[in-house]
């Protein structure tokens, strides 16, 4: 898994997936077509923002409309990225998203592989008890069996989360005893920052 792809699944884990074994190559714009990713070279915020929303206008109208969540999400990433210090640079790419982006094909998201991987990871959800977690410090020192998570089920987790404090919990707990996670995040933020 690249930085693009945790970026994106860290939006939405099901756009991620769809990421998952397509050849990258440089292109004009941001597409994706006979499985390849065609992307343009322009800073990571932006790349990420740009490619999240090409590939949810990839899906057909029933995969948008079960996505739309996600949509506010990436929405919300992109505001928080007009309002950072990189907002000047990359304010074009996201204030006129259309001209960087181009859907050539549909595609269509693996929700019987997603719901299988949902599966495996709810578990440790459930040993989690985010319902009861009123002590934080606590709840980051009952939490080390996170360690044995793979990033991608990471992110899957944070995914299925949903809810942002519980969600952040969990990133903070991933953050704390999951070593592979961390690096991951680490070198997400470090591409953000440009």
């Amino acid at each position: 898994m690249d930085g693009l792809e945790f970026c994106v699944k860290s939006l939405s884990y099901p756009l991620g997936m769809l990421m998952e074994g397509l050849e990258r190559r440089k292109g004009g714009i941001i597409t994706a077509s006979r499985g390849r990713l065609y992307l343009m070279e322009i800073p990571f915020g932006a790349l990420c923002y740009l490619t999240s929303l090409m590939l949810f206008n990839s899906l057909d109208q029933v995969d948008r409309k079960r996505l739309g969540n996600d949509y506010s999400s990436i929405e919300g990433f992109g505001r928080k990225l007009l309002g950072s210090k990189l907002g000047e640079s990359i304010k074009p790419y996201l204030k006129s998203p259309g001209r960087y982006i181009g859907v050539v094909e549909r595609l269509a998201i693996p929700w019987l592989e997603f719901e299988e991987r949902k599966r495996k990871v709810e578990t440790y959800l459930q040993k989690l008890k985010l319902e009861e977690t009123l002590d934080r410090s606590r709840f980051l020192r009952g939490s080390d069996f996170l360690k044995e998570l793979s990033v991608d089920e990471a992110l899957l987790l944070s995914y299925i989360a949903e809810e942002p404090k519980k969600k952040e919990l969990i990133n903070a707990a991933l953050g704390k005893h999951n070593p592979s996670f961390r690096e991951a995040a680490k070198a997400y933020f470090t591409a953000l920052r440009g």
